[in-house]
Parts: C-alpha cells; sequence; structure tokens
C-alpha cells in the first residue's frame, strides 16, 4: 500500500515526540512491505535527516524552527500536495491540523488526533493559530481518526461530539536509545543523584507543583538535585521559584540535545517524575523504564492507561502526595529494583512494530 504523509509537522519541529511518531511509522511501514513517503519539502526535523532517502521526499533547510520556517508553510502546503497528488497514494495519512484549506483528495484520509489538551486548558495558549478550530476542521474531514490512548479518543468524542465508530485507538512504541555513549559535562560534573524532569515545564506540565514537592522534603532537598531536559532554558520566573522554595540554581540543573543526551539522563536519574496534569499518551515514561529508570508518575490522564503497574502514582494537584511518592521511591532499593523490573514487563505492551501493524489495519479498512 502506497501510504504519504504531509509536510505539516516536520517544518513545525526539529525534535519532537509527533515527528518521532511519523518517522518511526514510516519506517516500521517500509519494513513490512508497504510503501510509506514523506512529503516535506523544506523542513527542519532532525528525524527526517537520519531516515532512508527512499522515505523522505524533501531537504533540511534550517536546523531550527525559525521565522525563516513559518515562512516556508504557504510553499510547504502547495508542494506537499502537489507531488502527493503526483504520486497518486492509495491513503493519505495527514500529520497535523492544517491552517490552509485542505486540497481535494483522490485517496481517503486518515489523522492522528494526540491529545485534547487545547480543549482541556485553553488559558494556556495563545488564541493565534486557532489549533482547536484547526483540529475540529482537521477531524470532520478525515475519513478516519487514530487516537493514541482511550483516554484521547473519550474526550475526542466527548468534545467534537464525534461517531464513536470513526475514531480508533492505536498506542504509540517508544525508543530504547541504544546509540547511546556519551556521558553529558553536567553529568560528570554532578557529585549528586538527581531526579528527571523531562519537556515543556509551564502550565498543566505542573513543573512548579514537581519543584514544591521536591523541596518540601528535606531529606530530598540533603541528598538529590534536580535534572531537567529540554524545554528550554529556566524562564525568570522559574529561577524565581526556584530560590522561593530553598533551592539554588546549581541544584536545579537544565540540559538540552540530542536523544543521546536524553537517553544518558534517563539511564543514570535515581527516578523520573512525570507531574504533568493532562497527557494524551505521555511517550516518557516508557523511555525512562527502557533505560531501567523508576517512574513517578500522574494518576491523571492517561498515564495510568500506559503505566499500568510500573508506575508510582501521585495526585497531581497535591504537593505532600507527590513528596511522599518520590521518598517513597528513592530511599528504598527494593522498591526501585521491582519498579524497573515491572517498567522493562511493561513494555512489552508497546512497540513501533505494534504501532504499525495496527495503523495498517486502520488504513485498510478505510481503503476498503
Amino acid at each position: 500500500m502506497k501510504v504519504g504523509f504531509d509536510y505539516q509537522i516536520f517544518a513545525l519541529q526539529v525534535y519532537g515526540g509527533i515527528s518521532r511518531y511519523y518517522v518511526s511509522l514510516a519506517e516500521e511501514l517500509m519494513l513490512m512491505g508497504q510503501s510509506p513517503k514523506i512529503f516535506a519539502p523544506f523542513h527542519c526535523n532532525e528525524y527526517l535527516s537520519s531516515t532512508s532517502a527512499q522515505i523522505v521526499e524533501g531537504e533540511r533547510v534550517a536546523k531550527r524552527n525559525s521565522k525563516l520556517m513559518r515562512l516556508t508553510l504557504p510553499v510547504n502546503h502547495f508542494m506537499s500536495n502537489k507531488k502527493i497528488n503526483s504520486w497518486s497514494p492509495d491513503i493519505v495519512h495527514e500529520t497535523y491540523f492544517s491552517m490552509f484549506k485542505a486540497p481535494r483528495r483522490s485517496c481517503p484520509t486518515v489523522l492522528t488526533v494526540y491529545d485534547m489538551v487545547h480543549e482541556k486548558f485553553p488559558e494556556e495558549f495563545s488564541k493565534w493559530g486557532n489549533i482547536s478550530v484547526r483540529k475540529r476542521s482537521a477531524v470532520e474531514r478525515a475519513d478516519h481518526v487514530i487516537c493514541i490512548s482511550e483516554s484521547t479518543r473519550n474526550d475526542l468524542i466527548q468534545a467534537f461530539d464525534v461517531d464513536e465508530s470513526k475514531v480508533s485507538v492505536v498506542y504509540l512504541g517508544f525508543d530504547t536509545f541504544t546509540d547511546v555513549s556519551v556521558r553529558t559535562d553536567s553529568l560528570e560534573s554532578s557529585r549528586r543523584p538527581y531526579l528527571l524532569f523531562v519537556g515543556n515545564r509551564a502550565g498543566y506540565k505542573n513543573f512548579h507543583g514537581f519543584l514544591r514537592a521536591f523541596a518540601l522534603s528535606p531529606a530530598l532537598k540533603v541528598d538529590y538535585d534536580i535534572a531537567c531536559f529540554g524545554g528550554g532554558a529556566f524562564t525568570v520566573a522559574e529561577k524565581e521559584l526556584i530560590h522561593s522554595v530553598g533551592l539554588s540554581e546549581d541544584r536545579v540543573r537544565h540540559q538540552g540535545g540530542s536523544d543521546k543526551v536524553l537517553g544518558d539522563l534517563y539511564s543514570q536519574a535515581a527516578a523520573f517524575v512525570y507531574p504533568s496534569m493532562y497527557e494524551g499518551f505521555g511517550l516518557p515514561p516508557l523511555e525512562a523504564m527502557a533505560k531501567g529508570c523508576p517512574v513517578i508518575v500522574s494518576r491523571s490522564s492517561s498515564m495510568p492507561e500506559v503505566v499500568g503497574d510500573a508506575g508510582c502514582y501521585f495526585d497531581p494537584h497535591s504537593i505532600e502526595e507527590m513528596s511522599a511518592a518520590m521518598e517513597k521511591v528513592v530511599f528504598s532499593p527494593s522498591l526501585r529494583q521491582s519498579m524497573v523490573s515491572a517498567g522493562y514487563n511493561r513494555l512489552q505492551k508497546f512497540s513501533w512494530a505494534s504501532c504499525a501493524e495496527k495503523t495498517m489495519d486502520v488504513y485498510t479498512q478505510v481503503v476498503r
């Protein structure tokens, strides 16, 4: 089957879970004997740069998501759709929620919805871009919608009043970072164990709650540091919060970089803490499990569905409960070891191969 993916997410993300999902899916589809192709005429995506040229139609023109990339969007839209139509795929999988008028297709379209965070927390997002409006429009025009968890499927059906038969659930796979081989300078210079926070920190991601929960525990403050990966450098407000809870900036470190760096951070962390109020799926807990890192996670949205019995849970609205969960895990070697074992077992439920197989089932159903 010829499966075409459009340009959208690859002009918006250098790294990121969504673009990683599509590249991993396309690679697995090719291994299955299918014919996937990503049409991204001008992109900034790192994953496309390292995948097979047989899959990618386009070139990398920037190493970051800059204003230049935003300016390419209209051209990308025109060229991507022209190339897709010329290629005549059996099905098109849209990679995001287009800001442009949808082109006419001679084949069915599938859309993946990753979460309903813009609908759950509208106050935390700029009205510029109208993501929620674009998402609803994309859902309505798609022949079928894939959600990445039952939690997201339920939220989508409720928010947009979508026919249940139009929406399927396909779980994501995860990356094991098997190419990790380089220790980062920040880790080499650290003489203390640390708790790891990954990704964006604003609003519903609950970084402020995590800091307060950590600082609430004298034992954690004495024995552990905090390492943060991704999400950009600390803002002035975050630095002020760090100081206000009695921590110094050398105890709360930020690290950016590639997946190699992230894998190294997971493998050496005392535990990974995921305090988010809401996630459509949540890849970081699986990535942590794959590196033998215990997972301490919110009891909310899709997290119990994904993490299962491999995590230590807390109410993300309770600073006291989050603090107690962190203490419980890091100060109990036996519990940490049992959580690591449970994590490895849990991972058997998720793989990119399984994701591709179930996605192919959706494609076949839609084409028929």
